[in-house]
């Protein structure tokens, strides 16, 4: 005698599975971003800044949360500049998600690691706490890759910056063909 299907929990029922072109394709997954765009650093009030970012996007139960990387200075991340900023970040944000796009919103706390520049030849290293905030929207090419941008800030006591980054959306959310 065949067994009945267990019944649905309460999560797999806010976040159902869901059908396109012959896939099967699971709402509320995970996602992870790499971004790279131009910012504003607001102590020095120049537009210069060049930022990386790299962050993982998780759900648990109905809440987001995200873990990432930042970087930023006024030169590409592979030379060794005098002024710069390595933010490591964590947060939590609400997500909403249709076919084609998905918007998130995060918020958190940061450990930010700072060169100031004292002179032309000495920078002065920095270590202190701070936020991280950021906006995303991205347009899913298909249901998990994508492609938006991210409108962000970093804030510190002495290395404070916001941009706007082009970034790549991957997600876990294929589950298999229909």
């Amino acid at each position: 005698m065949p067994k009945s299907t267990r019944p649905l929990t309460k999560w797999e029922k806010m976040f159902p599975q869901v059908r396109y072109d012959k896939k099967m394709y699971k709402t509320g997954s995970n996602w992870f971003t790499v971004a790279y765009g131009l910012g504003y650093h607001i102590n020095s009030k120049l537009y210069n800044q060049q930022n990386l970012a790299l962050t993982y996007h998780h759900r648990f139960r109905a809440m987001y949360f995200n873990a990432g990387y930042h970087y930023t200075s006024p030169v590409f991340f592979m030379k060794r500049p005098l002024e710069k900023l390595n933010d490591f970040h964590i947060g939590a944000g609400l997500r909403f998600e249709k076919r084609w796009l998905n918007f998130g919103f995060f918020i958190g706390p940061s450990l930010a690691t700072s060169l100031v520049p004292k002179s032309n030849l000495v920078s002065v290293k920095n270590h202190q706490l701070g936020a991280h905030t950021e906006i995303q929207l991205t347009f899913k090419y298909f249901y998990d890759l994508g492609i938006g941008t991210t409108l962000y800030g970093s804030f510190n006591k002495r290395y404070q910056v916001i941009g706007l980054q082009l970034h790549f959306y991957f997600s876990n959310a294929y589950v298999g063909p229909y």
